[in-house]
């Protein structure tokens, strides 16, 4: 940094050639270091000063020696090698590598740079993912998921076949014994991994093949810099990181403007920011934060209370200042203290009511901007001004609804935790009055055994009416005393922290209940992936879950009666016996279901002639081509249709069309032989701008849909 302690340091390097005698000056010694003959291992830094932001050097009261060597620097030197890739820390992976894909990379100077970088990534991926870490698009996650695509693409120039998840398994098999965590969390490291790898290949060869065009059109044009908003679409749609995209100019002698992409990344966050997400109100948002910095903070009186008394500091139409709302007006009112809740940590904010002397509002939203607790109202009788004194009331059956609810989400991190592993962490929530939703971390959908097993420890929990205490405390003390801090989020010195019993303790700003008896009940309602390697339970309390139970069981009854499964609860209670026979009858009928299915399916493939329709080709451009209407649906299937008029056809372009209620399912397929000259996706945009419709797809094979398909024999025609 540019200030802090500091002093005179000394440099230890190792010398791997020796035999060359001693550096005779300055410029053979960085000529020794470029050419890793002399490897710095070990640093001293010798703490004199302290540097003020001016540059003024002040001596420090205790003057201190910071050293520090490089481990695998030490190690490499111990077993003579150069560099830490020639250890024995990484030579066995590059080993595997080299058996994996047949490539000898001592005669293979590419090869050898991607079996590096594979090695060094899929060690700290590897060590990443064990530790809690998974891929995202924010904070340490998109640290993880850019190393991961990096090494991905390495992969990927090696070979065509997945090599990542098989080095991380040699990094687990190799480090396990020091590190036993790794043995533990392999199951989550290597379904990460595979996740991730197949999620990126989907796009890596569509992305590359535009950044490819893109540098050849740069370098016909004699320039050396990749725009960056070449850069942002790379990142945006094909999910490049700009880091990825400028190690692949940089291959090509190019290099990427950085600040270009930034201003795109800019752009696109205006974007977002510009509209108020939390209002119905025409809104800048940075109108009203300069509103509430100049209000100041918000003093919030609601724990205890859900009425409370406070002066309005300032009002705003969304746009502006005022000094007055209007009857049949809404805006936005800053207090010095208030009962509401803003929205923040996931609970949605307080509405209620603000009343005066001759005036009478609502309130639809409470938001939080800066550090003001803002209300969102609707006037129905009188003015409000600047200055005026409001009683506050909160709706306090929502907010007891939302609170038992708010509750629950902190009894479900923790049962998942106990459940699934320490590796599951928040990754976002939605505390409502009606419902909660959790996402959290995980990579593989609830077994019906962990289902059950959650939902039994959070409602074990409620039934043991546990007190729930709340604290303020220094964050250093919480953290030590156990609580759970959510990654990312910002915390005072001082933190309030939720505890129940010895099952939940974290750090929270919202409403809670009392005591866990006061949620009554608590039932997962969908559990589902929403992204890679994140889940997302939502989940009923209080009367909306009792709600929900008793129109289950009715519809339960119904479908009994329907399959004539006789009810006995005396034999449930002692044998659980109906249900495994409502069980068995459902899935049977299932069963039955999927092998009708799959046997229509067998016979709509069976029923179309293509070496007859192959043989039957129309000659175009000189290419054979086949144009195939069926009556099919199903995506996959007419993908099959497709692949297997392709196989009989051996050289050619096939078009299919098929049926469905909003338009005609259309696929273009192009055999590999005319893939350089005939491109799929260019057939199939063609075909859509003439007869309307949309897709896109690879050059071998497109899939979209069409609005009409008149004339369509016609229109393959010009487009070929």
């Amino acid at each position: 940094g540019d200030t802090g302690p500091c002093g005179p340091c000394t440099e230890i390097f190792y010398d791997h050639q020796p035999q060359k005698g001693e550096s005779k000056s300055k410029e053979e010694f960085i000529k020794g270091c470029d050419e890793d003959r002399f490897i710095e291992i070990w640093n001293l830094v010798f703490m004199q000063f302290y540097e003020e932001p001016k540059g003024t050097l002040t001596p420090l009261p205790k003057p201190s020696v910071d050293t520090g060597a490089g481990l695998e620097r030490i190690a490499a030197a111990m077993q003579g090698t150069n560099n830490n890739y020639e250890s024995d820390l990484f030579l066995d992976y590059i080993r595997s590598l080299e058996s994996w894909t047949k490539v000898d990379s001592k005669k293979d100077p590419a090869a050898l740079t991607a079996m590096r970088v594979l090695s060094d990534h899929a060690r700290c991926i590897t060590f990443l993912i064990s530790d809690g870490v998974l891929p995202s698009n924010e904070g340490r996650g998109y640290v993880l998921r850019r190393i991961l695509r990096r090494a991905v693409r390495y992969g990927r120039k090696l070979s065509a076949d997945s090599l990542l998840p098989r080095l991380c398994k040699e990094v687990i098999a190799k480090m396990g014994e020091a590190y036993p965590e790794l043995r533990k969390q392999q199951d989550l490291v290597i379904h990460t991994v595979e996740n991730e790898e197949e999620r990126f290949l989907k796009t890596l060869d569509q992305g590359t093949q535009l950044l490819q065009t893109e540098l050849d059109a740069i370098k016909k044009q004699q320039s050396k810099t990749l725009p960056g908003s070449v850069v942002f679409k790379l990142y945006d749609t094909y999910g490049f990181p700009s880091d990825l995209t400028a190690l692949i100019a940089k291959e090509q002698g190019l290099v990427i403007d950085e600040s270009g992409f930034e201003t795109c990344m800019d752009e696109a966050r205006e974007l977002a920011r510009k509209t108020w997400k939390g209002s119905t109100i025409s809104t800048d948002a940075s109108h009203l934060l300069g509103v509430a910095q100049k209000s100041g903070a918000t003093v919030f009186e609601g724990y205890k209370a859900t009425t409370n008394v406070g002066k309005v500091l300032s009002l705003s139409d969304g746009k502006k200042e005022v000094s007055a709302l209007k009857k049949g007006e809404s805006g936005f009112v800053f207090m010095d203290k208030t009962c509401f809740y803003a929205e923040s940590g996931g609970q949605v904010g307080d509405t209620g009511t603000i009343e005066a002397k001759g005036l009478s509002a609502t309130v639809t939203n409470t938001v939080k901007v800066d550090k003001s607790h803002v209300l969102q109202v609707s006037i129905l009788e009188g003015s409000l001004e600047v200055g005026a004194n409001l009683t506050m009331s909160v709706e306090s059956s929502l907010r007891r609804l939302t609170a038992a609810n708010h509750s629950a989400t902190h009894l479900l991190h923790a049962a998942l935790r106990k459940v699934l592993g320490s590796h599951v962490t928040q990754a976002g929530s939605l505390v409502e009055p009606d419902r909660l939703r959790f996402d959290f971390t995980h990579n593989k959908p609830l077994t019906d055994s962990e289902h059950d097993q959650i939902e039994t420890l959070v409602n074990r929990e409620i039934a043991l009416a546990r007190s729930v205490n709340v604290s303020q405390k220094s964050y250093d003390q919480a953290i030590a005393d156990g609580a759970m801090a959510l990654f990312g989020e910002k915390y005072e010195a001082d933190v309030r922290v939720i505890q129940m019993g010895e099952f939940s303790s974290e750090l929270c700003g919202g409403t809670h209940v009392n005591n866990t008896a006061e949620i009554r009940v608590f039932k997962i309602v969908s559990e589902a992936g929403i992204s890679a390697g994140v889940r997302r339970i939502e989940a009923l309390t209080s009367d909306n879950a009792c709600i929900y139970l008793l129109k289950n069981t009715k519809e339960n009854q119904h479908i009994r009666r329907e399959l004539g499964i006789k009810e006995n609860w005396i034999h449930y209670y002692e044998k659980h016996k109906p249900l495994e026979e409502s069980s068995a009858a459902v899935e049977k009928l299932r069963e039955q279901i999927k092998a009708l299915e799959k046997n229509l399916k067998t016979l709509q493939l069976q029923q179309i002639p293509y070496a007859d329709l192959a043989k039957a080709a129309t000659i175009i451009a000189g290419k054979k081509v086949v144009i195939q209407h069926v009556d099919i649906e199903d995506r996959k299937l007419l993908t099959e249709v497709t692949e297997r008029l392709r196989d009989h056809l051996g050289s050619g372009v096939v078009i299919v069309t098929g049926k469905s209620e909003e338009n005609y399912p259309l696929l273009v397929c192009v055999t590999k032989d005319l893939s350089g000259s005939i491109n799929a996706g260019t057939i199939l945009k063609s075909l859509t701008t003439k007869l309307g419709g949309k897709g896109g797809g690879r050059p071998d094979l497109a899939q979209g849909g069409l609005n009409s398909v008149d004339n369509l024999a016609a229109v393959v025609k010009e487009a070929l």
